[in-house]
């Protein structure tokens, strides 16, 4: 039987997917619908300028994808750093707010025109009249920005709400933290106790050498 260390352990990856920055809901209609989400970056390069992006899309957008399944997100391996969204909604008063909702972090984005989205073709027999989709794409450039800033842009101009994590997975969160403080403890004892080990083993052959250099001598 697998130790009980070890089957907790293996809750890491999904409590890290769950829970964090990115860890978010994306809201209903009426409100604008994220419809697409797709973020550009130079995805070899190790510069630090580069790396808010990586981490961004590293941590926050698998967590996003988790709670939003059926979003769309497109990484690109591109010399240019973009966050691209696209909203639809029936609303096009709603589209229009999006520039200015939140604009606390004062940061640099750019906002298409709204457009009306082609619809499908109605039902020759159909007598009812469709209601016009519109949409919009916002574009933050990401060159030089934390990963905090990029997922705070994405949080205000979507309104998604953030998940809170739950009593159980509390419990278990602080159970595997000490489990990982305890075993780096060991870590340490162990490594203290092999590196003592190859002293000695070091200090015994410098004093077999020597006695042999003494009775070659004799």
């Amino acid at each position: 039987m697998v130790n009980l260390a070890k089957r907790m352990r293996n809750f890491q990856p999904l409590l890290a997917v769950q829970y964090g920055k990115g860890a978010a809901v994306l809201p209903p209609p009426p409100s604008p619908q994220l419809t697409r989400l797709t973020m550009r970056f130079p995805r070899t390069e190790w510069s630090l300028s580069n790396q808010g992006p990586r981490m961004f899309a590293k941590d926050s957008l698998p967590r996003l994808k988790y709670h939003n399944p059926a979003l769309p997100i497109r990484v690109e391996d591109t010399q240019s750093s973009t966050l691209e969204l696209t909203f639809e909604s029936a609303d096009k008063a709603s589209l229009e707010k999006l520039q200015k909702r939140d604009d606390s972090d004062n940061l640099e984005d750019e906002w298409t025109e709204i457009q009306t989205k082609p619809q499908e073709p109605a039902d020759q027999g159909s007598t009812s009249t469709s209601v016009p989709i519109f949409t919009r794409n916002g574009i933050l450039g990401l060159k030089g920005k934390h990963s905090r800033e990029i997922w705070r842009w994405l949080e205000h101009k979507t309104a998604c709400k953030d998940v809170s994590i739950t009593p159980q997975d509390e419990i278990l969160r602080r159970k595997l933290q000490g489990i990982a403080r305890k075993s780096a403890a060991d870590r340490m004892l162990v490594k203290a106790g092999m590196d003592a080990l190859r002293k000695q083993q070091a200090e015994l052959k410098k004093a077999r050498e020597a006695a042999e250099r003494l009775t070659s001598e004799a």
